[in-house]
């Protein structure tokens, strides 16, 4: 699944941390055949690491790993071979 809003996979009791998170998005998120998801992929591309990138990044790491999901990044030198490897082995597919 593309462009993701963590609102709609993570959940929190907490309405202060969910507005947190509610509003940030995964490039690609990888889920089970029922749909749990299972790992989130962020593409970094050349001009990522600017201004609060970092903290918006921090945000969307932590509440995913609270959540059991996967985080994996990507960056813009990675070949289609390679991220093509990846998401197999990250879906549960042999390469």
């Amino acid at each position: 699944m593309g462009q993701v809003s963590l609102g709609e996979i993570l959940a929190s009791d907490d309405s202060e941390a969910f507005f947190a998170i509610n509003s940030k998005r995964v490039d690609l998120l990888i889920v089970d055949a029922d749909c749990r998801p299972l790992h989130a992929i962020e593409f970094q591309g050349t001009g990522h690491h600017q201004g609060t990138a970092a903290a918006r990044d921090a945000v969307k790491k932590e509440a995913l790993r609270r959540a059991g999901i996967g985080y994996v990044e990507i960056v813009s030198g990675d070949t289609p071979a390679e991220l093509r490897s990846m998401v197999r082995k990250l879906a549960g597919r042999q390469a």
